[in-house]
């Protein structure tokens, strides 16, 4: 009896024990993950994938959604096939990562690489999702044991580098000068204070409001400056490539000039000595005129002789007019042709004499007054 009572009290502690365990698990597990729950499956590519493995979690935004199927090595990299529940998809704009623990526990997390606008859920059987590897904390300190150890080069070099600054000093002003010491601290505090009152002069200066003011404006105006002197310079360009050009063209006229110098001075020289002397021969014409003696003299200085000539030809005229009537009148009374030719050319020969008395009228004065055609020889 006490056998089958032990046997009893063994059992009810198995199957107790059995029954806690199948708890603890079903409390510890994702019940939703079971075999018998919906499930999609969506692939990542990523670069590489260590630590990961089938069963692997995937998680988005910390929240377990599924886990992986199998990983497989491509030439473009590391192949993910993941399994996701129903319901719990994936976003266009959320990237896969996989990060490691520092015992080497990988998990794959998706988490958003741009902004939620326009998103939409990745379906099942499109193009691998784009995935990266976030380095574990092991992975960088491998990767920086070679700089590390460059470091500590260096700053074993820099601290025998100080190290002999130390030695140099020591030796500089470790030799029993007080005095060297001294000065040098009376300098450096001289030193010290004009760099205050420089300092303060400055703070003078910069410090005035109005000064800012101006010197912002100063600045403000400053972009402006350069356009204006940028213009000014092209101007000046543009002023200097025609100045270039008018030089050019200069020295296109110049050249022949140079060249027919000579001839051109000559030709020169004798259109100035032919127009002196016909100033010259002006001169003494204008001389002449103004003489006295002369009969142009006469008539311009002598006012009786000039108010005879016009005497003179006033009873011309009106002898002509009476000529003229006095021939209409006997025309119409003679017949004979012969008569009328002889008049005709009376009054030709008077038209003739009253022209040559207008045109010259030096021909009334001849005999009367001496003229003088001959010119004085220079």
């Amino acid at each position: 009896m006490e056998d089958r009572s032990k046997q009893f009290k063994v059992g009810v502690v198995v199957v107790a024990t059995v029954l806690v365990t199948a708890l603890l698990v079903v409390m510890t597990s994702d019940i939703s993950l079971l075999p018998f729950q919906n499930q999609y499956q969506l692939q990542v590519l990523v670069p590489q994938a260590p630590g990961v493995a089938p069963d692997t979690p995937v998680r988005r935004r910390g929240i377990l959604i599924g886990r992986v199927d199998t990983v497989e090595d491509t030439d473009a990299g590391a192949l993910l096939t993941i399994n996701v529940q129903e319901g719990k998809g994936v976003k266009t704009n959320e990237i896969a990562r996989i990060q490691t623990s520092l015992i080497g526990d990988a998990v794959v997390e998706f988490t958003p690489a741009g902004p939620p606008q326009g998103a939409q859920q990745v379906q099942p059987g499109g193009p691998p999702l784009r995935g990266m590897y976030n380095p574990s904390p092991l992975d960088l300190m491998a990767n920086l044991q070679g700089d590390l150890k460059l470091t500590i080069q260096e700053l074993g070099r820099a601290g025998g580098e100080v190290a002999e600054l130390a030695n140099r000093l020591n030796t500089v002003l470790g030799e029993q000068d007080p005095q060297r010491i001294d000065r040098l601290l009376t300098s450096t505090e001289t030193a010290m204070g004009n760099f205050s009152s420089l300092t303060a002069n400055l703070n003078d200066v910069v410090g005035d409001e109005q000064f800012k003011a101006q010197l912002k404006d100063g600045l403000a105006q400053l972009p402006t400056v350069i356009n204006d002197a940028k213009e000014i310079l092209q101007v000046l360009e543009q002023a200097v490539v025609s100045a270039d050009e008018n030089l050019k063209n200069l020295q296109g006229l110049t050249k022949p000039l140079g060249e027919r110098g000579p001839e051109i001075v000559n030709a020169m020289e004798l259109s100035v000595d032919n127009l002196s002397e016909l100033l010259g021969e002006v001169a003494l014409l204008a001389k002449n005129l103004n003489s006295k003696d002369g009969t142009i003299g006469k008539l311009i200085h002598d006012d009786e002789l000039y108010r005879g000539l016009a005497a003179t030809v006033s009873q011309a005229s009106q002898a002509m007019s009476q000529v003229t009537a006095t021939i209409t009148e006997v025309r119409g009374v003679i017949t004979d042709p012969t008569i009328e030719r002889r008049i005709q050319q009376i009054l030709y020969n008077v038209w003739v004499a009253s022209d040559k008395i207008a045109r010259d009228p030096g021909r009334v004065l001849r005999g009367v007054v001496s003229r003088n055609r001959e010119l004085p020889i220079k």
